[in-house]
């Protein structure tokens, strides 16, 4: 099999899209919200900045896969309005895939806007607004054609058809979010109830999509979410349920999960020299992909946030059971523990 073939073949194996229609893919969504729902900008934080790295499948091909992005998105106009704001983002996507240095950088403008609907809920929608450019370098694959008597002579030609290095294409999307919250969290209450729900449908405008120059387009894209932080009253432990639902053409990806929060200290009431700090950890299931157990450490305005994915695909022949190795760092204002509301919590 051609060695460009088989690197195609191996993500086909892994990822639920097909290779014509594969997305930005991080494992821990929660600090991916603007992949996940434009709707999601300005909906937690006041300002909030994300920096995700993801390197996958070394064993494969070392170095082959990398993914990083960093993200801002904010509120505005909070202040004057009290009950609703406007609210803006934008995330910039590298992406690098296989042996050909297939290479895929996007950048991404949200807007949205978002009321409170009641003391304990609130609506918003986004739209998201962005320009994709994709390239690859043919002198870096090798084919069959190209080993003569067991070996290797780069200047043999391989009859493949070579295509364009490189294509750009807009792309557009929009979504809704729905938030509820109540009760006290960090605190010997510990009663709060939140929960998150969303839709999102992404390429609308379903762009080309081939080096080849052909009519193959994206697909569009549907993505539900829900989440959820569940106080145990009078413990310092929260639960926090989760369930994502991703459709494109006719391909899908289900990732059920749960995570659990321990707060190892309060922050100090009125000095604020006792930062706040808590620990996260569980794991959620890719369906017929991948466990991703995962560890998240919380200080003041500080996240920071390690997953790994364990094949459990028909790739883990190729990768002994190794997936992808992720970190994210999340500043986010204003600092969670210094409120005892639920709603504050985001």
């Amino acid at each position: 099999m051609k060695k460009y073939f088989l690197v195609f073949a191996c993500l086909s194996l892994i990822c639920p899209f097909s290779v014509i229609g594969q997305d930005i893919h991080f494992s821990q969504y929660n600090l991916t919200p603007l992949v996940i729902n434009p709707a999601q900008a300005g909906a937690y934080k006041t300002h909030e900045v994300i920096v995700n790295y993801k390197s996958q499948w070394t064993s494969i091909s070392p170095n082959a896969y990398k993914t990083m992005m960093l993200t801002y998105d904010g509120r505005f106009k909070q202040k004057q309005w009290k009950t609703k704001w406007l609210a803006a983002g934008v995330n910039l996507f590298n992406d690098k895939a296989g042996d050909g240095n297939m290479k895929t950088m996007q950048l991404n403008a949200t807007f949205g806007y978002h009321t409170q609907t009641s003391a304990k809920s609130t609506l918003g929608g986004g739209l998201i607004i962005g320009f994709v450019q994709r390239s690859i370098d043919y002198s870096k694959l090798t084919w069959d054609e190209q080993y003569i008597n067991g070996a290797f002579v780069p200047a043999a030609q391989s009859n493949e058809p070579v295509g364009d290095t490189k294509y750009g294409y807009p792309d557009v999307g929009l979504g809704v979010l729905y938030q509820y919250t109540k009760g006290q969290m960090y605190s010997t209450a510990n009663d709060m109830v939140i929960f998150h729900t969303g839709l999102a449908v992404t390429h609308l405008n379903m762009p080309k999509y081939s080096f080849y120059g052909t009519d193959e387009k994206l697909y569009v894209k549907t993505t539900g979410h829900f989440d959820a932080v569940i106080g145990i009253k009078n413990t310092n432990i929260s639960l926090l349920p989760g369930f994502i639902y991703m459709g494109q053409g006719p391909a899908s990806e289900i990732l059920p999960g749960c995570y659990f929060r321990y707060m190892l200290r309060e922050q100090s009431k009125f000095t604020g020299y006792v930062k706040g700090a808590s620990i996260m950890f569980g794991t959620y299931l890719r369906v017929k992909d991948a466990f991703i157990p995962s560890v998240q450490f919380e200080i003041a305005e500080y996240t920071v946030g390690i997953s790994y994915d364990m094949n459990v695909s028909g790739l883990k022949t190729a990768t002994s059971g190794k997936g992808g190795f992720e970190i994210s760092l999340r500043w986010g204002s204003p600092n969670p523990f210094l409120y005892k509301s639920a709603a504050s919590f985001q």
